[in-house]
């Protein structure tokens, strides 16, 4: 609960964000990957509770949980069919950059390899 009609909490309430799912500009940011299970296990006390957002909502009334589910479905397998695909193009990249390098004199092979590119 925000005290609205305080000013700290009319300030709360204009810094709050909320997304419906994840954001696009967050879907594929690489690197690090967080672990909900994991991070409950590491990062919060054991013995206090906790709920999930989207539990809680659906107690509350809120009626759009199984097609937020069913966006979600659809999110994962959008995001491993492109996984895969660039998984085929960086093996077709490196696959051709090893053939390319055999076609390399040693010369030019020495100064691709001075700067770093062999």
């Amino acid at each position: 609960m925000l005290p609205r009609y305080t000013k700290r909490g009319q300030k709360a309430l204009r810094q709050l964000v909320a997304y419906e799912g994840v954001p696009t500009n967050v879907v594929r940011t690489g690197g690090r990957v967080v672990i909900p299970k994991a991070q409950r296990h590491y990062c919060y006390r054991g013995e206090r509770p906790y709920t999930v957002l989207g539990n809680m909502c659906k107690h509350v009334g809120w009626k759009y949980s199984d097609v937020v589910k069913k966006l979600e479905t659809a999110r994962v397998e959008k995001a491993t069919r492109h996984h895969k695909r660039t998984e085929k193009l960086r093996v077709a990249w490196k696959t051709a950059r090893k053939e390319a390098l055999a076609k390399v004199s040693k010369n030019n092979l020495q100064v691709l390899k001075k700067f770093g590119y062999a």
